[in-house]
């Protein structure tokens, strides 16, 4: 008995949790909250290396590999950084009204759907411009019509089968 309460406490002890840290501290919290911050960081970001960037494993526990790890992490950290600060700048040229590379490209895609309606029916939809919807929902639309524009037209551009009632 008593040799198994002496096996049960050494497993116990293996999965304890020994953090050191050379931040001072009153608290002994203070430490294992910023590991868990930092842990969560580092486990989700390995998660998402392997799942969403396809490396087939870490890199090596070696000098090399941290050496590589160092290079990723401070490359990772100057492209957020320069990505913040163009950010910044386009943001207050823009609150200045100045025309920037976001604004054109914002401005070019809603000239480019403007004119567009999304269509749900079940778990389909579909994109249709305005005069297609009308037309698809059996109003007339008098510009189209007199532009040859019908139904059926629009049915075959979007590669739906129908059954011309004329034809037979």
């Amino acid at each position: 008995m008593s040799r198994r309460r002496k096996l049960g406490a050494a497993a116990d002890a293996e999965k304890e949790v020994v953090i050191l840290t050379t931040n001072p501290a009153d608290d002994p919290f203070v430490a294992f909250d910023a590991y868990d911050d930092r842990s969560l960081i580092e486990n989700t970001c390995n998660r998402e290396a392997k799942e969403h960037w396809f490396l087939e494993h870490h890199p090596k526990r070696s000098e090399a590999g941290v050496r590589i790890h160092a290079y990723f992490v401070l490359l990772c950290m100057a492209l957020v950084s320069g990505f913040r600060a163009y950010k910044s700048q386009t943001d207050e040229a823009e609150r200045r009204g100045q025309d920037t590379a976001i604004t054109r490209y914002r401005r070019q895609l809603t000239v480019q759907n403007r004119d567009k309606v999304v269509v749900f029916l079940g778990g389909h939809f579909g994109i249709f411009r305005h005069y297609e919807f009308a037309l698809l929902a059996g109003i007339a639309v008098a510009e189209r019509a007199l532009m040859g524009e019908t139904v059926q037209a629009v049915l075959r551009r979007y590669g739906v089968p129908f059954s011309n009632p004329d034809s037979s």
